[in-house]
């Protein structure tokens, strides 16, 4: 009884008094008096008649928002995190059903071209290659199935290096493994990286090359596409890009991989050091 007494009168008038010396310190503030002043001049400007609302007014009101604030995205949040989160999963599954039907898109256009009778099709595409993954193979093996003989043209470092910084390997490195894939006919190397109009002519015209073949992602350099020339000639065609997967994507990775197996050490190090510690 006398422990309920006293709480209800800690509760009762301590508290309380507290709060309302607090709010009246809120309403009488610098910062609340300004916003008050400041809403009612944009009122009589627009010419809202008068009574404008008070200071205790304007604080309800300012409480009421956030409270709906709060219990909305408290009440609402999740349910609009997981709607974001099915959308996300159908929008992969639609991107994975894309990249299906192109590449049965492409394996029927092989088919036509192998079923026709004639000279050989030759197919040239050409990139850096740096640390070579399977979205170059598969780049190759999309442009390999255009036609019947694939040629690549590796692009040099001292261009690379020019254009967009050195590659992580060389120029043999990159040869030789492009030289390693299965859909590739011949290599070709010391290739621009940026292919001016007069040397892609070179090319189609020395390797006899039917059509020039790239990524369906645009290869603009100083507002010029860089197979124009290929494009007039009818003799360009895209592959569709593999997606989620690119040199800088794996190297960004492998930094990170790095960063947490090196704070992974440290970590370890530091706790044998205060084992020891603890030892001695």
């Amino acid at each position: 009884g006398e422990g309920g007494g006293q709480g209800m009168t800690v509760l009762g008038d301590l508290p309380w008094a507290e709060l309302s010396s607090t709010v009246r310190c809120v309403l009488s503030s610098h910062a609340l008096v300004g916003v008050v002043n400041a809403l009612h001049w944009l009122l009589s400007a627009v010419g809202v008649p008068q009574p404008h609302p008070n200071a205790e007014q304007v604080a309800l009101c300012a409480s009421a928002a956030v409270v709906t604030l709060v219990f909305y995205y408290l009440v609402r949040g999740k349910h609009n995190q997981r709607r974001r989160n099915n959308l996300a999963r159908e929008l992969n599954k639609a991107r994975q059903r894309v990249n299906e039907l192109e590449e049965r898109l492409v394996r029927v256009e092989a088919d036509e071209s192998a079923t026709h009778a004639g000279p050989p099709v030759r197919i040239w595409m050409d990139g850096v290659f740096d640390m070579m993954h399977y979205g170059h193979v598969n780049a190759f093996r999309q442009g390999r199935a255009l036609g019947t003989y694939l040629v690549v043209g590796v692009n040099s470092d001292e261009t690379i290096t020019q254009c967009k910084g050195a590659p992580i390997q060389s120029d043999g490195e990159r040869v030789a493994t492009v030289k390693a894939c299965k859909f590739v006919d011949e290599v070709v190397t010391g290739v621009p990286y940026i292919m001016n109009d007069e040397y892609l002519r070179m090319v189609i015209e020395k390797y006899q090359i039917d059509y020039v073949v790239h990524g369906d992602d645009p290869c603009i350099v100083d507002g010029k596409d860089v197979y124009e020339s290929a494009r007039k000639m009818g003799k360009y065609r895209t592959i569709p890009r593999t997606e989620g997967v690119s040199t800088t994507d794996l190297v960004g990775r492998m930094l990170l991989m790095t960063k947490a197996h090196h704070s992974a050490s440290f970590e370890s190090q530091g706790e044998a050091g205060e084992l020891a510690s603890g030892g001695r």
